[in-house]
């Protein structure tokens, strides 16, 4: 095996972004590896912040977008730049707010040559090591109706949080979401904070336990990814149709119909902070709903446009 690409996406947190890469040339032992960080568009001076801390380093390239590209079409600009630039036989896709804490480079290589995967996803867990994010759901069913029924769910969701905001009822509201008040603002509670969850056929499930096993054709979450070159045979990288949110979903679905193989195995791990960018960017607890369902009900809408075409 070759060369093994990381590529980072970065929007308004290069200090997480700096992190991230940082992890990587501490923990990876891989002598060829290479990392792309792609600032999207941040306008904060977060591509300068970046330049400047990886200027004497030759392994990481950065790279900055003329506007906020979205996730896919983010994190596209850096698998291509990896693509055409290194060559490699994996790229692994990472939010900036991902720490390796463990050499994953020759994993990635062994689990391959013993089941070629397209996409693979390891064991993600939150900073606070109780909770698991992969497999997100152990098979997921997309129909035309099920779709259909995430899109008005969805939608609505983002109508009830506009009204708790403009009817000022936030402190009505905060215990079930985990939140707390403070000043007539919202930050997150720690006793009421929700744990994680994962499906089970069909059934939401705690996820503080680890899979053990490795496990074919399931959910793997968005937050770091793993693509051979089995996946780019097939497509050049995440569609992109969506600015943010559900572009996993569409992946496992596109995934799905191409038979290719996705899977996730629990000797690849990672730990993942969670939201930094949108809790950056939005302090206020509704504010963070509204932007979260006003964008995925836009994805699954477009989403609900491609099944579709693929039907």
């Amino acid at each position: 095996m070759g060369n093994i690409s990381f590529v980072i996406l970065n929007y308004k947190a290069y200090e997480e972004a700096i992190a991230c890469a940082e992890s990587v040339l501490v923990t990876q032992a891989w002598e060829d590896i290479k990392i792309v960080i792609v600032d999207n568009g941040s306008k904060n001076g977060s591509a300068e912040q970046l330049q400047e801390h990886f200027n004497d380093e030759p392994r990481v390239h950065v790279i900055a977008a003329d506007e906020n590209l979205g996730f896919a079409k983010g994190n596209n600009l850096g698998i291509r730049y990896a693509r055409e630039q290194f060559d490699p036989d994996f790229i692994v896709a990472a939010n900036s707010d991902i720490l390796f804490e463990e050499e994953i480079c020759e994993r990635l290589a062994g689990i391959y040559d013993g089941r070629p995967y397209a996409i693979l996803g390891g064991d993600i867990v939150d900073a606070t090591r109780t909770q698991h994010f992969n497999p997100v759901a152990r098979e997921r069913r997309y129909t035309l109706n099920y779709m259909r029924k995430q899109v008005f769910v969805s939608w609505a969701k983002s109508v009830m949080f506009r009204l708790i905001k403009v009817f000022h009822l936030k402190g009505a509201v905060a215990g079930h979401y985990g939140v707390s008040v403070q000043d007539g603002g919202m930050g997150e509670g720690e006793e009421g904070k929700k744990a994680a969850t994962r499906e089970v056929d069909g059934k939401a499930v705690a996820a503080d336990n680890r899979v053990e096993e490795e496990m074919e054709g399931v959910l793997l979450h968005g937050c770091c990814l793993v693509f051979s070159r089995d996946f780019f045979a097939e497509f050049e990288g995440f569609w992109e149709g969506t600015f943010l949110y559900a572009e996993e979903e569409i992946l496992y679905y596109l995934a799905m119909k191409k038979g290719l193989r996705v899977l996730y195995s629990p000797k690849v791990t990672c730990m993942h902070k969670e939201a930094v960018t949108t809790n950056t960017l939005y302090r206020d607890f509704c504010d963070a709903k509204i932007f979260y369902f006003s964008n995925i009900t836009k994805s699954y809408r477009r989403f609900l446009r491609l099944m579709k075409e693929w039907e």
